[in-house]
């Protein structure tokens, strides 16, 4: 039995840490590191710069950030929503449509995934694993940032194809068939795509967004 009617819309927050509270999150981090070093350094004086004064104060912050990162994040949602339904699949911001994707319409759906190949906001060795639906020249793409064993774990549902770093390209390119190079350059379309425009998700989220429009829209991964 589907979690889903099909006459049920599925509503998803899409950017979870969106753009405006990652720079709040760094605004509060140094704030409290500078509140925190005045008061450490009035507390523990030194001659010249105070370092343990400011051990306090980077401990202090970080510590701080990272409890009210939740918080944050629950009372400042992000405004855009990933929508599918029995109309199709719909990426709005502040309830106005960015891409849409029209159910009467023949659409291709892309999967992918990359290995993150250095630390930023995720760890080095985790994988984007992304989801881009092609309804002419209109893309929908979602995302979400996965552990090697999450990553696993939604290859279980789905194939994800491993994308070619722009690096490893003309490497791979010698050994790749006509139909895998040209699928490697749809790829990377949906990729810039992804890039500029795409929606992050949850790992859980995600998988339930691929779930169901496998369930619904079958016809378009054929």
């Amino acid at each position: 039995m589907n979690a889903f009617s099909t006459n049920e819309t599925l509503q998803l927050q899409v950017d979870p840490e969106h753009n405006a509270l990652r720079l709040a999150t760094v605004g509060l981090f140094a704030a409290i590191m500078i509140i925190a070093f005045f008061l450490s350094n009035a507390i523990i004086p030194s001659d010249g710069f105070n370092i343990l004064a400011g051990l306090i104060a980077f401990g202090l912050a970080a510590i701080i950030t990272r409890l009210a990162d939740p918080i944050l994040k629950r009372w400042w949602p992000s405004k855009r929503r990933l929508l599918l339904d029995a109309e199709g699949a719909r990426l709005t911001l502040n309830g106005q449509i960015q891409a849409n994707i029209n159910a009467d319409g023949t659409a291709n759906v892309h999967y992918w995934k990359f290995k993150i190949p250095r630390r930023g906001r995720m760890p080095r060795g985790w994988f984007v694993v992304a989801c881009a639906i092609q309804q002419d020249d209109i893309y929908l793409p979602v995302y979400a940032f996965a552990s090697p064993a999450q990553t696993d774990a939604l290859g279980k549902i789905k194939q994800f194809t491993e994308l070619h770093s722009e690096k490893s390209k003309a490497s791979a390119a010698k050994a790749e068939s006509l139909r895998l190079a040209g699928e490697q350059r749809r790829l990377r379309l949906a990729e810039e795509q992804r890039w500029h425009d795409g929606g992050e998700l949850t790992v859980d989220d995600f998988e339930t967004f691929i779930t169901r429009l496998n369930e619904l829209y079958a016809r378009w991964n054929s």
